[in-house]
């Protein structure tokens, strides 16, 4: 068996030491939104990892990169709470998402911690009116741009 490093896991390594954690981008496939994860959070703050799914790439990282160091300085984003410090205008709500969807999703982290161990919190955004979707008024249109990944819990 071949456990030489990629130079894709030699960077998450790297950025988790010095960093504290590293982002993980999947793009989209196959009408499959596209999504950012962190890997590197529980390891060193004892926070679950953060998913966003369905977003622009770009605006993911930064999501993820904002939570991140708002985590490094404390901040703790709890499940099934809102929060308004994500999105400026907007609050997003945290579930943690059920283990059976870490090998569709988080399989890097998965790589990372070598076994499904670690809590992940999906964030969750509203439409720009303010719909989340579990709402019966959620687009349906874009039904399949935010696949929820664990309880509700309301």
């Amino acid at each position: 068996m071949d456990t030489a490093l990629t130079d894709g896991d030699k960077k998450l390594i790297s950025d988790v030491e010095q960093y504290g954690f590293h982002i993980v981008h999947v793009l989209a496939d196959n009408g499959l939104p596209g999504f950012g994860f962190s890997v590197g959070l529980f390891h060193n703050f004892k926070h679950p990892e953060i998913i966003i799914i369905g977003l622009q790439q770009e605006l993911i990282h930064s999501l993820i990169n904002d939570m991140g160091e708002a985590i490094k300085s404390g901040k703790v984003f709890d499940a099934y709470s809102y929060s308004p410090d994500i999105l400026e205008g907007f609050e997003c709500y945290f579930i943690p998402i059920d283990q059976c969807n870490y090998r569709d999703y988080l399989g890097y982290a998965h790589w990372f911690y070598k076994n499904d161990e670690f809590p992940v919190l999906q964030c969750i955004y509203p439409t720009v009116k303010g719909i989340y979707p579990w709402q019966s008024d959620w687009p349906q249109r874009i039904k399949h741009i935010q696949p929820i990944l664990g309880p509700l819990n309301f």
